[in-house]
């Protein structure tokens, strides 16, 4: 079990790692505009699975899988949290660098738990808890619709349904 906490732990980390690199260029405006081509979702989604898939084979080994195919894991991470930002403009980058910090407290927090550590444990859930609560507050505040409100149904009629916005309800 404990093999699984850690793969889960180095994709969420990997991941973010790169994202928040992405995030820092776009910021710094060595990226420029948006990266975006059709079919990118599922370009992610197989990306995630193939990262998914060599972290499962590399538990199945029980870590006896060779150092190539956990560098290949370790890409596939790094490359799922590249393609996972680069998609994302200029003005959100604040946001998506505050999502990726609580994604580092949860990995954080699941090496504490693989490690036994509450120390660790604590810190990692703490600094997840508030990254996500800043992430939350800071897409409220400059009206990132797209990372809190789901994209409207095809079936559904105008688009005054996301123009109407509910009460906001605690989270």
């Amino acid at each position: 079990m404990d093999f699984y906490i850690l793969m889960l732990a180095n994709l969420i980390g990997a991941a973010s790692l790169a994202g928040w690199l992405v995030a820092w260029a776009k910021l710094d405006g060595r990226i420029k505009k948006p990266w975006r081509f059709r079919g990118q979702r599922f370009c992610n989604a197989l990306i995630l699975l193939v990262a998914l898939a060599i972290g499962s084979h590399i538990v199945m080994a029980q870590g006896e899988a060779g150092f190539g195919l956990i560098g290949l894991f370790f890409v596939a991470s790094l490359a799922f949290g590249v393609m996972m930002t680069l998609p994302i403009g200029g003005t959100d980058m604040p946001v998506v660098i505050s999502l990726f910090n609580a994604f580092t407290g949860l990995a954080a927090g699941l090496e504490g738990l693989v490690l036994q550590n509450p120390a660790i444990m604590i810190a990692g859930v703490v600094l997840g808890s508030a990254g996500t609560l800043l992430t939350l507050r800071m897409a409220r505040t400059v009206s990132v619709t797209a990372v809190i409100v789901p994209k409207q149904p095809r079936h559904a009629r105008g688009a005054a349904l996301l123009r109407r916005p509910r009460r906001e309800q605690p989270v």
